[in-house]
């Protein structure tokens, strides 16, 4: 993939340029001038949707870092930060006649919109959920072991906590049961450990054969009442073309400009290529496609410093949603899809809803089993029963061996969303059906090589 653009496309730029209104001409040579204002760059958000004011709005701020603070942070990061909020009034220019109602400078825009805090005290919070809102060195295993035996220990309070998960999945799934046991693994899945590349308890799932009736949406929507977090981005060819989707450095402004993969860890990223159609991609477009195929199978945020990227390690779940086979490679999990419902959409009315507090328990077993990453304790015993089925499978329908791994991360998601620590031959034989499942739509379908 070349670094620089075909001159067709830097033609069109300069026309673009050149063919600016009047209105916003000035904007476009104190663009190019590099003193680009605060009201022209905006807040510098990641997300489109969230570049507006007023109230419900998200509020941009600068932190002032001190002392052993000063290079703490990074990006992608959550942090809690305690300071001294500080309102310049010399900084304040509110008079629209003006027309820069932020200020004359990006890098210093009006204290009234953007507040500046002087940090005493800065947490960092990974993978933060509401429901446990502790850093990782004070929520011991002791203290999530009596959060578990306060909250879900009661007989059947876990079960049905689980059952509303998979119901609450379900419903905007036209009633797949087999799609809404793996986005609910997927949910509860986290990378404890790294050998070499390879991120160990982390996967990326396709929900395929997509049906027409059904809308991505509200499948996001629905993942969002189970986890803190849940972001759907439209995959087309002129989103790709046009959309920000990894951060850019301007080294005239000297700043990092926000891209939309640009996400809180923890996240779930909904990528939804439904409305995907032919269509020309720029070459922009396709530094766009490698940066989201990162990702997703690397858990990379690609950072675009013009000669050369810099990827930051992220921890996003990752659920592609897309009518055939997705257009990126190297997803883990492929899940053709097969509603029971019919029409599929109108499982959600057929579905009753979870009760809220079960909702509110599913909610909490989430938010546990990803606090503190590590491995399930597997015997040899079991170790030598997945060893025997993976070589009958791969025998029978010639899987990768990456397979394993992904079988390995799957049965660790299961064993969590039931309360375990270990795999058992019976959570062996679920997973396994499961995987069985699975391979066998994506043999009728034609989607089992990548």
């Amino acid at each position: 993939m070349a670094d620089d653009a075909p001159s067709g496309d830097l033609e069109c730029t300069r026309a673009f340029r050149r063919g600016r209104t009047a209105a916003s001409s000035r904007a476009a040579s104190t663009t190019v001038s590099g003193s680009q204002n605060a009201d022209e760059f905006g807040l510098n958000l990641p997300l489109p949707w969230e570049e507006r004011r007023g109230s419900g709005a998200s509020t941009a701020c600068i932190v002032k870092l001190y002392d052993r603070d000063a290079e703490a942070l990074r990006l992608c990061e959550t942090v809690e930060i305690v300071g001294v909020l500080c309102v310049n009034p010399e900084m304040a220019n509110l008079e629209p006649s003006r027309g820069e109602i932020l200020g004359g400078d990006a890098r210093q825009p009006s204290t009234a919109l953007v507040p500046r805090l002087h940090a005493i005290s800065v947490r960092k919070l990974p993978f933060f959920h509401p429901l446990v809102p502790f850093s990782p060195d004070w929520l011991t295993e002791a203290r999530l072991a009596a959060a578990y035996q306060a909250n879900l220990a009661a007989p059947g309070a876990l079960a049905a906590a689980r059952a509303a998960a998979v119901s609450q999945l379900k419903r905007q799934l036209g009633g797949d049961t087999l799609a809404a046991e793996y986005t609910l693994m997927l949910l509860a899945s986290r990378s404890f450990a790294k050998i070499g590349d390879k991120a160990l308890g982390s996967w990326s799932l396709n929900l395929s054969r997509w049906p027409q009736t059904m809308d991505a949406k509200n499948l996001s929507q629905a993942a969002s009442e189970l986890v803190p977090r849940a972001v759907q981005l439209s995959l087309t060819a002129a989103a790709l073309n046009q959309q920000k989707w990894k951060p850019t450095k301007d080294f005239k402004a000297n700043r990092l400009v926000a891209g939309q993969l640009q996400l809180a860890p923890g996240s779930l990223l909904v990528l939804d290529e439904t409305e995907l159609a032919e269509g020309q991609v720029s070459a922009q477009g396709v530094k766009a496609l490698g940066a989201i195929t990162t990702l997703v199978t690397d858990q990379s945020l690609a950072c675009d410093f013009a000669a050369y990227d810099v990827k930051v390690p992220v921890e996003l779940s990752c659920l592609l949603v897309s009518k055939g086979k997705s257009i990126i490679k190297g997803v883990e999990a492929i899940l053709p899809m097969q509603p029971q419902a019919t029409p599929p959409s109108a499982a959600a009315q057929s579905i009753p809803a979870p009760e809220p507090a079960a909702l509110d328990a599913a909610r909490l077993l989430l938010g546990l089993v990803t606090r503190q990453p590590k491995a399930v304790n597997i015997s040899d015993a079991v170790a030598g029963r997945v060893s025997e089925d993976f070589s009958a499978v791969r025998a029978a329908l010639q899987v990768p061996p990456e397979l394993c791994h992904t079988w390995m991360a799957l049965a660790r998601a299961h064993c969590l969303t039931h309360g375990e620590n270990e795999l058992t031959v019976e959570r062996w034989q679920v997973v396994a059906d499961m995987e069985r499942e699975r391979l066998r739509r994506c043999q009728e379908m034609g989607m089992l090589l990548q």
